[in-house]
């Protein structure tokens, strides 16, 4: 066997054994307040747990994920088929070059679809170079690359997400989080903010529908995470569920993204279960 094919070997045993481990874990159920109803979850472990440990959006087709391991210096952009969950393609080289040797950009975060491109926040190790990149969703090869003002986002550009129908991109930083940005889709100009009726904290990801932004919100030191509305017109905060997610080592609620699946699912958001990987946990709506 070449070295190539012993490394391919090597992986594929471990991967075989990983996905043995956390077959055999019970991490327990997970529970929520009655506004939402678990109806299915994807457990991804070892490698398809670091492409898919951040943001996720869907086109009802296809569920994207993005994944960082800053330690290894790895990202990742997945597409999945949203049925199997079998993975179709992966950009594992998403952040340009220049970047990474030039200012540390070495995170993806949240991630949105629209009309054939997909949108992902990104960072650096100084959290002083904000970028929005776009990817072709066929290919996940790169289009654009948007430098936004590190000014408005004092800690980093933890998410973004698109409202095509008012043509905006919004964001936001990570914690204390008083307002939205908008952002100009098709330039990247910053053009308002929407004040928030009251403050969210630990934003991970964000997702409009139907002129309504879903925020997931990661409660430190707990395992209970809140997804939050925006009204985008009037900036109102709302409650809208709280998820009890147990696991031994440890949650991380990470990104969501929105849209109504034929199985009646309609909230989609990822988890990352320290104990045994991450979860992408589908929900749907109280009648």
């Amino acid at each position: 066997m070449t070295g190539i094919h012993i490394i391919d070997a090597f992986l594929s045993i471990l991967v075989s054994i990983c996905a043995l481990l956390t077959g055999l874990m019970d991490a327990g159920t997970a529970t929520s307040t009655p506004e939402v109803e678990l109806v299915s979850e994807d457990k991804l472990v070892f490698l398809d747990a670091f492409a898919s440990g951040q943001g996720v959006t869907t086109d009802g087709k296809y569920f994207y994920t993005s994944g960082s391991l800053t330690a290894l210096g790895m990202t990742s952009i997945t597409k999945w088929d949203a049925e199997t969950m079998e993975m179709l393609v992966q950009n594992d080289s998403p952040i340009p070059s220049e970047y990474v040797n030039d200012y540390g950009s070495d995170h993806v975060g949240g991630i949105s679809y629209y009309d054939g491109k997909i949108y992902a926040a990104v960072e650096n190790k100084a959290e002083d170079m904000p970028l929005v990149i776009t990817y072709d969703a066929r290919s996940l090869k790169i289009v654009d690359v948007f430098e936004l003002p590190a000014d408005d986002l004092p800690d980093g550009i933890p998410w973004c997400c698109v409202d095509g129908e008012n043509g905006y991109l919004y964001c936001s930083q990570f914690n204390e989080v008083n307002e939205i940005l908008a952002f100009d889709l098709e330039t990247m100009e910053f053009l308002h903010t929407i004040p928030l009726s009251e403050q969210v904290v630990r934003i991970q990801g964000g997702e409009v529908y139907d002129g309504v932004l879903y925020l997931s919100s990661d409660t430190a030191h707990s395992n209970d995470d809140v997804i939050f509305t925006v009204d985008v017109e009037s900036g109102i905060v709302k409650e809208l569920c709280t998820r009890s997610l147990p696991s031994a080592a440890g949650n991380e609620a990470e990104g969501v993204t929105v849209y109504p699946m034929a199985d009646g699912t309609f909230i989609h958001v990822l988890d990352y279960d320290k104990t045994v990987g991450v979860y992408l946990r589908h929900y749907k709506l109280a009648e």
